[in-house]
């Protein structure tokens, strides 16, 4: 995108016209005795998985003989496949160019910054879910409910009881679905803490058997419990023969749910992201649908989680230069559906960090583009995004509030744990007082310090600023898997909105990914 100018701006309602129609009959009622039941199933492994050995490491190594890892390649958007790897193995060769220094706020003084870095404090640590499967990346996300936790991953779900989360429960995403033609892979869910009801999503790869078409899965709970029954919607999202459907993300307003995902071509080609809305009164009642797709989108366009009853509903993504790219979704719920954009937001010029060093090993770890890995949350006229970017030759998360409704930046800044971390991974979720908190993953070679599950926050009392941010964990071991992530997930607790939860992907002691599960709040 070019910078914006006095006519984009003029055209900011431009409207996206949709091209698709993807179409759902009544969902299966899916019962928790048929998901345990389907337990004894073993969930497939899909041949578009690349089989790797394990590392071969000493002790570490003998630990893990004998297991190929899975490993589901990433897909970039703006750069070919060989030039983003081109580009990660310039930076990693160039190093870090400069002293980082934290970009402060606009309008906050050096003594008030000072006085108020990263209020928020741990108040609660789980061990999540680790690799059963051998696939990498984990995918790890999750969202807390009013009386559990749930964590989806490559390729299960599992659901931790608020109050004993030791007693969890743990289904692979096939008997969850009750699916079992391909492996189902990056997952998402969300607590509408509205209605009391659980979303999880996941997609599935193409099925040779069928044509290649790609199934997409929405799941609703008919209860405020993941434990309980679901209805299961199964999506035909082949709209092209050969087109891929991948990394799609999950976000809902006052009235519906909103899904986005980037379509690559047969040959690797990326050709725009997906967007559609389906009103909660179909899902939650476990009606069929047919709704428009709009088609030809920004990259890695990221839905939000609406906090209020804003008619409009705003999606970004950051594709790159020194512009955020906004959409206006109005009437998602309904016949009137419309999209309006994209609008340029003028920030400051970014770009694709580079891979992430590892203390011990040569293996890096990817950082990914620059993309939004998660939804932002939209209060009022804000919405909270942070991705990760270069600053001085390190990957940095950098977060932004954005004024939709002048179309500029409020607030913006980068947090790190050192002057010579790497930190990526970044996750952000906000409350309606516009209190923030972040989640990333941070790693320290000079230091020894393998990968930190890390968090921060905002206090809207006293303009407090994310800073280095405190350790929830700390891994004993590096990473040989390549993949990290891809994303991470903060959610805020619907029991108390000066609290929140995360997860993030960890190291286990033999050198397999795991995850962590923080709670975290202002004191």
């Amino acid at each position: 995108m070019k910078a914006a100018t006095a006519e984009s701006k003029a055209k900011k309602l431009s409207a996206v016209e949709p091209k698709k129609l993807v179409t759902v009959q009544a969902p299966q009622l899916r019962t928790a005795e048929a998901m345990k039941h389907d337990l004894r199933r073993k969930p497939p492994v899909s041949d578009e998985f690349e089989e790797k050995e394990p590392e071969r490491n000493g002790a570490r190594a003998r630990v893990r003989a004998g297991r190929k890892k899975r490993v589901k390649s990433f897909l970039p958007t703006t750069l070919s496949s060989a030039k983003y790897a081109e580009h990660k193995a310039k930076a990693l060769a160039k190093g870090a160019t400069a002293k980082r220094k934290t970009e402060l706020t606009k309008g906050l003084s050096a003594a008030v910054l000072d006085e108020a870095l990263s209020p928020v404090i741990s108040t609660g640590d789980i061990e999540g879910a680790t690799d059963v499967d051998g696939l990498i990346p984990p995918d790890t996300h999750g969202a807390i409910g009013s009386d559990e936790f749930v964590e989806v991953t490559n390729s299960h779900i599992d659901i931790f009881p608020r109050n004993d989360p030791a007693n969890r429960t743990s289904l692979s995403l096939a008997a969850f679905f009750g699916y079992f033609n391909q492996t189902l892979f990056d997952p998402r869910v969300v607590y509408d803490s509205t209605w009391n009801r659980w979303i999880v999503t996941a997609d599935a790869f193409p099925d040779p058997k069928l044509d290649n078409i790609q199934s997409y899965f929405i799941a609703v709970s008919l209860t405020p419990s993941a434990a309980g029954p679901f209805f299961i919607y199964q999506l035909n999202v082949t709209f092209n023969q050969g087109d891929f459907w991948d990394y799609p993300q999950l976000g809902i307003d006052q009235d519906s749910v909103i899904i986005t995902a980037n379509i690559f071509g047969a040959q690797g080609d990326f050709k725009g992201a997906d967007m559609f809305a389906v009103a909660k009164a179909r899902l939650y009642n476990g009606l069929g649908f047919s709704v428009p797709v709009f088609v030809g989108l920004e990259a890695t366009l990221a839905p939000p989680i609406v906090l209020d009853q804003n008619p409009n509903t705003f999606l970004v993504a950051a594709p790159g230069g020194n512009v955020l790219a906004l959409y206006t979704l109005q009437n998602s719920s309904n016949a009137g559906i419309a999209l309006f954009g994209p609008v340029e937001v003028l920030v400051d010029p970014y770009a694709a960090p580079g891979p992430a060093a590892q203390p011990g090993t040569s293996a890096t770890l990817d950082t990914l583009d620059g993309r939004f890995v998660n939804a932002s949350t939209q209060v009022g006229n804000s919405l909270w995004q942070v991705h990760t970017i270069d600053l001085g030759g390190l990957p940095t998360p950098k977060y932004y509030q954005i004024d939709t409704s002048a179309n500029a930046i409020l607030r913006t800044g980068t947090f790190f744990a050192s002057q010579s971390s790497y930190d990526f991974n970044a996750s952000v979720a906000a409350n309606s007082d516009n209190d923030v908190f972040f989640t990333w993953t941070s790693i320290d070679p000079n230091a020894g310090i393998n990968a930190q599950v890390r968090f921060a926050g905002i206090d809207h009392n006293d303009n407090s600023e994310p800073g280095a941010g405190l350790d929830l964990f700390t891994s004993s071991t590096f990473f040989t898997g390549g993949r990290w992530g891809d994303y991470s997930a903060v959610t805020v607790d619907p029991l108390n909105s000066r609290e929140a939860w995360f997860v993030n992907e960890d190291v286990v002691p033999n050198g397999d990914w795991g995850s962590r599960i923080g709670s975290v709040g202002f004191p």
